[in-house]
């Protein structure tokens, strides 16, 4: 009966996780060409940051970017925003706390070190990827 239970539990887990890394998903956002219209509210789901650039009449800063902002921290994001006009653009760190981009394990090296290392959900970009705990480790 442990087993069992811990079979449900290893099941439930891994439910858990496959959620988890639908919601990073959906919260990345890397576009070659941004979705967002100037002055309308943003596909990210949050209107308030949308906002005009002093640069030129006409011209907003738009969303174009979200990645992980951390090589630590789970939940930090990093939203990237570029005038329409190309004249400004700045990043601002938001932390998604039910959006992790990804997890944290213990693993063992080749000579039975035990170390933790940081795994990105399938798909997910990380700019610093090299700086994530256990990157590279054997």
């Amino acid at each position: 009966m442990t087993t069992h239970q811990g079979e449900g539990a290893a099941a439930g887990s891994a439910v858990d996780e496959e959620e988890a890394a639908r919601r990073a998903l959906a919260a990345q956002m890397s576009w070659d060409d941004p979705e967002q219209q100037p002055g309308q509210p943003c596909p990210c789901g949050d209107a308030d940051h949308v906002e005009e650039c002093d640069c030129e009449e006409g011209a907003f800063l738009i969303h174009t970017m979200r990645i992980p902002g951390s090589p630590d921290e789970l939940t930090l994001w990093e939203d990237h925003f570029t005038c329409t006009h190309g004249c400004n653009s700045y990043t601002q760190k938001v932390t998604l706390r039910e959006t992790p981009w990804g997890v944290r394990e213990q693993a063992v090296d080749r000579h039975g070190v035990p170390y933790e290392c940081i795994r990105l959900f399938p798909g997910i970009v990380h700019g610093q990827e090299e700086l994530l705990p256990g990157f590279g480790v054997a």
